[in-house]
């Protein structure tokens, strides 16, 4: 690669190759689109590639981009993080742009309070949510590619992992079931078709305490296992599932008229929610503020 590339124009080919859509990038750069289509074509001239084909909701990256993508990618991600922290980071003024993943789950109840403690409406911080992937999210961490996770799940590998709160779990159910005193009854438990969502969501550990306190009354395999959190209030007012789910999360959410809430029959394990980032993330100012910000926001 030529030294003499502006590096404004990689950032650029970054932010279309993760949006995959020209205007969703221009917007993210806060940018006009024509301004990305004319960094999107110096790039092809340079690399003499097409990198990206349209397609009918946006662009795909050619082989050569994805390639590029991997290569630069992190040492970008570095770069930028050390040429910003060169001056002093202002959170009122600054533009600047985090990336966390976060479940569903996560962008409905702690997302928001996230964005109060950044600033709320008035700030020019920009966050960017993906969808946490917990057999991708170390590697994504470690290479810079996202600047904080959320996750139940303890992760390995050398990425800082630090405590924010905990939660225990409890049975959401059809609302006319009955119940003995606030707990579903172990014969519910055992004659309704379960509903849980899959291992991507990284409650994997916590789905096999939950079974093992509930050996003999859960079935090890639900009926249906779905992405996301919450999918299963409708799926349990509308079809007669059951589902087991973290309770605060859930107490926090408006559920549809035909579910509720039940203790579970047998004793509930705790899981701690983790904060996931980079084990150098503190050195950098901007990303020590955007830490503390989430700490705060979600301390109890």
């Amino acid at each position: 690669m030529a030294f003499s590339i502006d590096l404004n124009l990689l950032r650029t080919f970054v932010v279309v190759y993760r949006a995959k859509n020209l205007t969703a990038a221009a917007e993210s750069l806060r940018i006009s689109q024509p301004a990305v289509s004319h960094a999107i074509r110096r790039l092809r001239d340079h690399f003499d590639d097409p990198l990206f084909v349209r397609t009918g909701t946006g662009v795909r990256p050619t082989r050569f981009a994805a390639d590029l993508y991997a290569e630069i990618s992190a040492p970008l991600s570095q770069i930028v993080a050390r040429t910003e922290d060169g001056t002093r980071f202002d959170p009122g003024t600054s533009q600047r742009r985090f990336r966390i993943a976060l479940t569903d789950l996560g962008e409905a109840v702690l997302l928001p309070r996230i964005l109060l403690a950044t600033g709320g409406p008035a700030s020019r911080i920009a966050i960017e949510v993906v969808p946490l992937d917990i057999d991708t999210v170390v590697r994504d961490v470690l290479s810079r590619d996202i600047d904080a996770a959320i996750t139940s799940s303890p992760l390995p590998g050398p990425v800082r992992q630090e405590t924010l709160f905990q939660d225990r779990y409890a049975c959401l159910v059809p609302a006319d079931l009955e119940d003995d005193e606030g707990r579903v009854r172990v014969e519910d438990l055992r004659r309704l078709p379960e509903a849980r969502v899959g291992n991507s969501a990284g409650h994997r550990a916590i789905t096999e305490a939950v079974l093992t306190l509930g050996a003999g009354v859960l079935s090890r395999r639900p009926q249906v296992e779905v992405p996301r959190f919450t999918a299963l209030p409708w799926i349990v007012a509308r079809s007669g599932f059951v589902a087991i789910v973290p309770i605060d999360a859930f107490s926090a959410l408006p559920l549809p008229a035909g579910a509720k809430l039940l203790e579970l029959p047998f004793s509930s394990p705790t899981t701690s929610v983790h904060l996931i980032s980079h084990p150098d993330a503190s050195a950098a100012s901007a990303n020590a503020w955007f830490l503390d910000s989430i700490r705060s926001a979600l301390a109890r």
